[in-house]
């Protein structure tokens, strides 16, 4: 069992277990089931039918059926990837260990490299792009990398005096962003990066993401199960209740607003009333569950510990 350093993995850890496979060293192309089946997988995004996933020993992958089949994107070597994201559907980044950033601008099928520091020994663990000029990567021990040309140059900043890791940053709204981090960070920008202000923090735990609400309100997520709910861009933060312990380490929005959660455990949570209360569903694992993301036609697609593995989605009112 080995550690993956991720937005979630810094304190709780999620695992790969035994030795690589034959199969995971498959360069590109269709990958056996016996590979995806074990291949740990932190993060990913959806682009119509289209799913670009990330994780362990530097892997990008893809499905067009909603993890029936996953192809591996023709990429350089890199470290375990973090974090995943895409400004439109041709341009995307991906960052994770080493500091390395890398880009694609076919959708995901081919990426390249666009900076890496291994000598900071600062694992990347988010990636925000507002344009396709300006964008923002932050991770552990504080690092913040700033590009105002689309990557091709990346400028390290310090924007606050601790060095506590930063797990996500998100856009609010137009040039209001968000970070959370390590201990309870909270930071706001409302001038699309250029200054950040600490907010005080309704928590002393880890907080790895959050998702804006259909209503507009925020929901970040950690720790322990713990849930927050901000209805004023990040100032103010009201607890969830949620019976469970279980450490919280994605989330998304689906198409009909209701949020879903994912966690340590098999952990799943739904809520349909923009975060305001939400309730446990089954995902027939034990395994962790780093992202959810739309599935078919009313089901959730989980990436995790094991690979994909998709759930239908409790109908409203049940």
């Amino acid at each position: 069992m080995r550690q993956a350093l991720s937005a979630a993995a810094l304190c709780c850890g999620l695992s790969f277990s035994g030795a690589a496979p034959a199969e995971v060293l498959v360069p590109s192309g269709l990958l056996p089931k016996t590979t995806t089946g074990r291949l740990l997988l932190v993060d990913a995004a959806r682009i119509d039918k289209r799913v670009i996933a990330v994780g362990d020993r530097g892997y990008i992958v893809t499905t067009e059926d909603d993890g029936a089949t996953w192809h591996r994107a023709k990429a350089p070597a890199a470290p375990l990837l973090t974090a995943v994201r895409f400004l439109d559907p041709r341009l995307g980044w991906a960052v994770g260990h080493d500091a390395v950033i890398l880009a694609t601008t076919d959708g995901g099928a081919n990426w390249a490299q666009q900076f890496s520091a291994p000598a900071e020994q600062k694992p990347l663990l988010d990636v925000l792009f507002l344009d396709a000029q300006r964008g923002m990567a932050v991770g552990a021990y504080g690092a913040f990398y700033e590009t105002a040309d689309g990557g091709k140059t990346w400028a390290d900043r310090k924007i606050v005096a601790d060095d506590k890791h930063f797990n996500s940053i998100i856009r609010v709204a137009d040039d209001k962003l968000l970070i959370l981090g390590e201990a309870g960070t909270i930071l706001t920008s409302a001038d699309a990066g250029k200054t950040w202000v600490p907010a005080a923090s309704p928590y002393k735990g880890s907080l790895f993401g959050a998702v804006i609400t259909a209503d507009g309100a925020i929901v970040a997520f950690g720790l322990r199960g713990r849930i927050y709910r901000s209805t004023d861009g990040g100032k103010g933060w009201k607890q969830v209740e949620n019976a469970s312990v279980a450490t919280l380490m994605g989330g998304t929005r689906m198409p009909d607003g209701a949020i879903v959660l994912a966690g340590a455990a098999g952990t799943a949570l739904v809520s349909r009333d923009n975060g305001q209360t939400f309730q446990p569903f089954a995902t027939g694992t034990t395994r962790a569950l780093a992202k959810p993301l739309v599935g078919g036609a009313g089901t959730v697609l989980f990436l995790g510990e094991a690979g994909a593995r998709k759930v239908s989605l409790p109908a409203a009112g049940k």
